[in-house]
């Protein structure tokens, strides 16, 4: 079973702060350095939530270019209005 609570530690970094995750944390969002995650703090201070931002596939990123390229001049005329 998951355990999906716990601590983190609270650190500095260089110039910058952190919160150290263990890697069970790790393993269960299935993150590797360099991937990014959107943070939204509650007003009141007492809660962060991280949620890992989703990657697009080159498949896609290929397919997307493609469209765009096949209906540039649509694009061109959506972009003016």
């Amino acid at each position: 079973m998951l355990k999906l609570t716990g601590k983190s530690k609270f650190f500095k970094a260089g110039n910058s702060f952190g919160l150290r995750l263990t890697k069970s944390d790790q393993e269960i969002l299935q993150a590797k350095p360099g991937d990014e995650f959107e943070k939204t703090i509650s007003p009141d201070g007492q809660t962060i939530t991280f949620r890992k931002k989703q990657t697009v596939s080159s498949d896609t990123q290929n397919m997307i270019k493609q469209l765009f390229n096949e209906n540039k001049e649509l694009m061109e005329r959506l972009k003016e209005e």
